[in-house]
């Protein structure tokens, strides 16, 4: 398995490439389609898949167009799939200008499996950012979209956010996981589960 980090999106978001032979899936969508495409260029992959992490503007604002110059299937967590064709509920219109999308997305839930040649990607259901937040765990690696970062977590304050939830995603599931298990956020540098059980501001956080 080799990753590819690709930076630049929206709010500064990232997208990875998760690539095994000359296949990969692309995990998240808010970088412009011409940087994902020339990344996969690089990597001499073709992008067979889509995962959105969750349903933020700056994770899915290119997602038609990656779609559609890829041929890629494209996933979402069931309780996000509204962020598709609600502008309010995927915040553009509270940001640059209302924005919904044509991409039919397969719903996903707690547990689903993707496979990419031999990898099992597996999605663990981590609510509070959004409802429908996900973290897909391939071998020891983590993609935590916007639940977990490095020292921080996903704001709560959007529509839809939950603290409780986040609390109880990070600390009761994701904490749970291998100290090794290697994290990369949907923003920021990559960090660790046993770096992020030390440090993580959310183990001393008032809100709960």
């Amino acid at each position: 398995m080799r990753i590819k980090t690709i930076t630049g999106g929206m709010f500064d978001s990232c997208a990875y490439l998760i690539c095994e032979g000359n296949k990969a899936v692309l995990i998240d969508a808010g970088v412009k389609s011409e940087k994902v495409i020339k990344a996969a260029a690089d990597m001499k992959v073709d992008i067979e898949k889509i995962i959105l992490t969750h349903g933020h503007i700056d994770h899915i604002a290119e997602l038609d167009s990656i779609a559609e110059k890829t041929g890629a299937r494209a996933y979402i967590h069931i309780n996000d799939e509204p962020s598709l064709t609600d502008a309010g509920y995927n915040v553009s219109a509270y940001a640059f200008k209302a924005q919904t999308f044509n991409t039919q997305c397969e719903v996903l839930r707690d547990g689903s499996i993707l496979r990419l040649g031999e990898l099992e990607l597996k999605v663990i259901h981590t609510p509070g950012h959004t409802p429908g937040s996900i973290c897909i765990q391939v071998n020891n690696e983590l993609f935590s979209g916007d639940t977990l970062f490095n020292s921080g977590y996903g704001r709560v304050d959007l529509p839809n956010g939950s603290f409780e939830d986040i609390y109880a995603s990070i600390v009761d599931l994701l904490f749970n996981l291998p100290g090794e298990t290697r994290v990369y956020p949907g923003h920021g540098r990559p960090t660790t589960i046993e770096d992020e059980k030390m440090t993580n501001p959310i183990k001393h956080a008032i809100e709960w």
